[in-house]
């Protein structure tokens, strides 16, 4: 090899245009090692070997930029750690094209014969709802505290007996039924209502492949029908339900008070509905309160948090007494461990997104009061609860 190449011959031995060399150069990622007598930029064997490193960054995914910010920074990264970063980036990258992969296939299976893009862009907004739901359940089940299946609480909460009729609005996957098969009563049946292009489709596929292992006169059913239509609602009302569950629903409906009303028509006398609210989480509040107040930053933001959710369950809990005869507020433990400062951090910035720039200014100082004060005997544990409401005719 020439101790000294010209732009056009180091090109040509890395297999890359000059073109790109002069991108490469003026992005400072790789500078001519000297200039020849007719005003030639000349590189060496390290200029290649430098370039060979550019097209492998780039042909595995990484960008110019962070192409420019490994050569930077090459002795403080080993290969290894270098491919590693890259290939945690990458499935993510995959991971957020298969959401919106299925946003859509979602979108199309829920259209109307003649759509508008406010009813697209309603749907694929529920879709992206309802993955973030689906996160939180597996964010939840990985920092679990007390080691109890989540719908196995909910299941022990409903009370439910031999004889039930039970109306599941808004089914979706069916993880109050999956997980507590085997102690589903018996003479007790289930229509779950949801549409097509969401997780009730496999729920409806796992039934018909397990519905013999019921117990006798059991039956679970999925119906694809939207709930926001008046005709579901005038075939619901055909009959009388001892057990209603509006679980992980309301956020996803236009009409809350219409629903709401739909349902106490179809409960039974001395029936029970069952329905979650996002309102105040009154423990895991005053937790990063007072994480804030011995930090010592301001609070304000979780303060007015605190209080808009505080008038949510006002105002939910008003819109369910013009409906039932009374109502219970049942609160289920679903306490969480961490064992860093930074998944302590991470958990903030999810409960308080409008505070995430004031959160993330101060992070320093919060992540270090997490490894000086919280974590100094071992991980956390933080306790939490979700509000269910028990409804009775």
């Amino acid at each position: 090899m020439k101790e000294k190449m010209t732009s056009g011959e180091i090109a040509k031995q890395a297999g890359v245009s000059p073109k790109a060399l002069r991108i490469y150069d003026e992005k400072g990622l790789l500078k001519p090692v000297d200039i020849s007598e007719g005003n030639y930029k000349l590189y060496d064997k390290s200029s290649l070997i430098i370039l060979e490193k550019i097209i492998a960054l780039k042909h595995i995914g990484f960008s110019l930029e962070e192409i420019k910010t490994n050569l930077e920074n090459d002795d403080l990264s080993s290969i290894k750690e270098i491919l590693e970063n890259q290939l945690e980036m990458m499935n993510q990258k995959i991971y957020e094209l298969e959401k919106s992969a299925g946003c859509i296939k979602s979108a199309l299976a829920r259209l109307d014969e003649n759509p508008d893009w406010d009813d697209i862009a309603d749907i694929i907004k529920k879709m992206e709802m309802s993955q973030g739901a689906d996160e939180r359940r597996w964010y939840a089940a990985d920092h679990a505290a007390d080691g109890i299946e989540w719908y196995e609480k909910i299941f022990n909460s409903m009370s439910f007996k031999e004889s039930d009729t039970v109306l599941d609005l808004g089914c979706s996957y069916g993880l109050l039924w999956r997980k507590n098969w085997k102690r589903i009563p018996s003479n007790f049946s289930v229509e779950g209502y949801d549409i097509h292009g969401n997780w009730a489709d496999d729920l409806y596929e796992y039934l018909n492949e397990n519905r013999a292992s019921l117990p006798k006169g059991s039956d679970i059913q999925v119906i694809f029908s939207n709930l926001e239509k008046s005709e579901t609602w005038e075939k619901i009302k055909a009959k009388k339900y001892s057990k209603i569950i509006a679980h992980y629903l309301l956020s996803y409906l236009n009409d809350e008070k219409t629903f709401i009303a739909n349902v106490a028509q179809v409960l039974a006398k001395g029936g029970m509905f069952s329905v979650n609210h996002y309102g105040e989480a009154a423990k895991e509040y005053d937790y990063w309160e007072k994480v804030l107040d011995e930090v010592g930053v301001d609070k304000q933001f979780a303060l007015k948090k605190r209080a808009e959710r505080r008038q949510m369950d006002v105002e939910f809990e008003a819109l369910l007494s013009e409906h039932f005869e009374r109502f219970e507020k049942i609160s289920l433990p679903g306490p969480l461990i961490f064992e860093s400062a930074e998944a302590l951090f991470d958990r903030m910035l999810k409960k308080y997104p409008e505070g995430k720039r004031y959160l993330e200014d101060n992070r320093n100082k919060i992540e270090e009061y997490f490894d000086r004060v919280v974590l100094k005997d071992g991980p956390v544990t933080v306790d939490m609860d979700s509000v269910f409401y028990h409804c009775f005719k």
